[in-house]
């Protein structure tokens, strides 16, 4: 994420007390799902649509050819919307799918540069995109989208933002499946895939009821620091907190344009946490856990076995969410509230 519009922060590996945060295609938009088989039966009529600095992007007639960068591809993929082109992470570096993906298959995207901020503009070019989906964490910054690219980037096609930060989750999920519809994705493969994740919330507000006094913390690190998330700013972990998760709530937050409290390792413990949620861009839990320095590991959630994977920066889609909510639930379940300090 750009360092200074998103939750980012330089980190090698991250835990949820301590992360950073923060083949070709299958068709495109023009109503293709996600195992081929494209169509475009839509009208040429006129096409609109808000873009998150404020504006509405229009054009003559729906978008056939869309690019998106990974967040938004992952979430479009799932209502059947396969973007030609994808910017942002699709891959780990052992082979498994990225989680800026969510369930898509990666197979089915072109790649146009999975470095955040170095996207192939020539290669973009090529595909002639009629339009360009990101995501924003501030008010007038695109997601992966550098300063010195964005005026060659709107000369090839004009650009749509879908806010993210300050919200809950609900409102990005909506805003990407109208996006979706805008492009002929089917209006029952929306609704079933929104009663997905409506279901996978009233479980997690369940299980959260059933753990009274249970304490947590999300976020992420590098080698020489600790950045504890602050839960308002984050769609998702404002959200988990509604649902009745007692996420630490940081009392200074100035890092990457206020989504993080930057610690030393030292002062890891200065939020008491029965269960910590890591920031999982950097690897698997076996992977945060080998990053963590000592004084980390003395943490007494990590004594506990008590790290759970964070997607700090998920695809935003229905059916995603509803996976990672009910992720979040089994690891919830599964917590003791007596660790914590």
């Amino acid at each position: 994420m750009p360092q200074s519009s998103a939750p980012r922060v330089r980190t090698v590996l991250v835990l949820a007390l301590a992360t950073v945060i923060p083949a070709a295609a299958c068709g495109g938009a023009g109503g293709s799902d996600a195992t081929g088989g494209a169509t475009d039966d839509r009208p040429a009529a006129g096409w609109s649509f808000p873009d998150g600095r404020g504006g509405t992007v229009e054009l003559d007639r729906t978008p056939v050819v869309v690019v998106a960068q990974s967040v938004v591809a992952g979430a479009l993929w799932e209502l059947g919307v396969v973007a030609d082109g994808v910017f942002g992470p699709l891959r780990r570096a052992d082979g498994s799918t990225d989680p800026s993906l969510g369930i898509a298959d990666p197979d089915d995207f072109t790649s146009l540069g999975e470095v955040h901020g170095h996207i192939g503009v020539e290669k973009l070019a090529a595909l002639h995109p009629d339009v360009i989906v990101t995501a924003m964490w501030d008010d007038d910054r695109y997601w992966g989208v550098e300063d010195a690219t964005l005026d060659e980037l709107e000369a090839i096609a004009p650009i749509v933002g879908i806010r993210l930060d300050d919200r809950p989750v609900t409102e990005p999920l909506a805003r990407i499946a109208e996006l979706a519809a805008s492009l002929g994705a089917d209006a029952d493969r929306i609704a079933t895939a929104r009663a997905e994740f409506e279901a996978a919330s009233a479980r997690l507000g369940s299980t959260l009821a059933a753990k009274p006094g249970l304490q947590a913390v999300a976020a992420s690190g590098s080698p020489n620091e600790l950045y504890v998330a602050w839960p308002p700013g984050w769609p998702d972990l404002s959200y988990y907190r509604s649902l009745g998760l007692d996420l630490a709530i940081p009392e200074d937050h100035p890092t990457s344009g206020g989504f993080w409290e930057t610690l030393s390792w030292e002062a890891a413990g200065k939020y008491p946490a029965d269960l910590i949620l890591a920031d999982s861009r950097g690897g698997t839990i076996d992977d945060i856990l080998a990053f963590l320095p000592p004084s980390a590991r003395r943490l007494p959630a990590v004594e506990a076995g008590q790290l759970a994977p964070w997607d700090a920066a998920p695809a935003y889609g229905y059916r995603n969410f509803a996976r990672l909510l009910d992720r979040l639930a089994a690891d919830v379940a599964r917590a003791r509230t007596d660790v914590a300090p």
